[in-house]
């Protein structure tokens, strides 16, 4: 299977981009397109709809390919993946519950292929992502492997957008269903943030709101732990971003930690808003300022993986929460370029509003403030 990453700020780059790279007889049959909505996705898909190239896209908080990281524009990872491998699909859930798209996705994937893998992302930041989860787990299982992340918005808060062929959805889920048995996807969710200090116990919560830690009003707890100066009195009452640099790490029964950061307080009652739903009782450790270990452990997972599971790849999908952004700053392109020189083959990935991954001895779920990455191989036909 061969790729070619392509670039632009305007259909009009992106089609002179794609004619150059299909000159050699390249023939894309799939297009992960992550875009800006300052970009016009109806011409770009447009282009790529009259070459016959399936359509996986998504909006975004930021993208990169394996040159550089970039802001308002459009990347594109072209495969020329045999159409019989692959299938995509979309569910809308404006109308009913996001379990239920994930269960449809997952019954949509095991009616095509006895063996699905999933690329997925969701449109609308209020549709918990653990849902979505849920639901396609509870039909194929909790071992099947699940990449993606988020659609976004240039941090607008209210536009994220999933979109296929001749069809879009602000409030849903896309995915493109791989056929492993001749698809192999090696890839990992990683976090690399230090979990410091004394357990701590969610007592009292609503959905992605903390209300209360230990008993206490969560304001207060996080007030306390991260020297935010979240109760000043000139501010006015109502919503206020804390930042990401402060992530909670709620533990498992096995495998790392499930990554929250937390995003929103409110004043009038003292509640924090996380980066995915939390679950009464939940125990949690705070995390550490990042550093330069951070980015070293992610990229330690892919050597990892190269080593031990897949020692050539064909092209990398990354998915990075848009907290790392935040966070780590200039540090962000270490990493995603770190990942994608492992391998040293064609990347394309955006940044998002919550990532789907294994993280390393655990199961597939939800994650936030996580860079999620893919590397795929087609396996040989003997």
């Amino acid at each position: 299977m061969k790729a070619k990453s392509i670039k632009g700020r305007s259909p009009e780059e992106i089609k002179s981009a794609l004619e150059q790279c299909m000159a050699d007889a390249f023939k894309p049959t799939l297009a992960f397109v992550f875009i800006s909505i300052t970009q016009d996705r109806e011409k770009i898909s447009s282009i790529l709809d009259k070459e016959g190239i399936a359509i996986f896209g998504a909006t975004t908080e930021g993208e990169f390919t394996e040159e550089e990281v970039f802001s308002e524009s459009t990347v594109i990872l072209l495969l020329d993946m045999n159409p019989d491998f692959f299938k995509i699909e979309m569910k809308d859930h404006s109308d009913g519950s996001a379990i239920e798209s994930g269960r449809y996705i997952g019954n949509f994937g095991l009616s095509h292929f006895a063996q699905p893998a999933f690329i997925i992302s969701g449109s609308n930041i209020d549709t918990p992502g653990e849902l979505i989860m849920e639901g396609l787990l509870e039909v194929v299982g909790e071992h099947t492997k699940v990449v993606g992340g988020m659609a976004g918005d240039d941090k607008h808060l209210e536009g994220n957008c999933v979109f296929r062929n001749g069809r879009e959805s602000y409030q849903g889920v896309l995915a493109l269903i791989v056929d492993e048995q001749k698809i192999t996807l090696a890839g990992e969710a990683v976090s690399g943030w230090k979990a410091v200090g004394t357990e701590r116990t969610i007592t009292e919560c609503d959905g992605p709101w903390i209300l209360s830690i230990d008993g206490k009003p969560a304001m207060e707890v996080v007030n306390k732990f991260t020297g935010i100066e979240i109760n000043d009195s000139s501010k006015n009452s109502g919503y206020h971003h804390i930042g990401t640099t402060f992530p909670i790490q709620i533990q498992q029964e096995k495998g790392n930690p499930v990554m929250r950061p937390l995003l929103l307080y409110n004043t009038d009652n003292g509640s924090i808003m996380c980066g995915g739903s939390v679950v009464r009782g939940s125990r949690f450790r705070f995390s550490l300022p990042p550093d330069f270990e951070v980015v070293d452990s992610v990229i330690d997972s892919a050597r990892t993986i190269q080593e031990n599971e897949l020692s050539d790849a064909d092209a990398i999908l990354i998915f990075s929460c848009i907290g790392r952004k935040l966070s780590l700053g200039p540090m962000t392109s270490t990493e995603v370029m770190g990942i994608q020189q492992i391998w040293g083959k064609p990347m394309a990935g955006f940044f998002s509003m919550g990532e789907f991954g294994k993280v390393k001895n655990g199961n597939t779920q939800f994650h936030g403030t996580t860079i999620s990455w893919v590397a795929l191989k087609e396996k040989s036909i003997k």
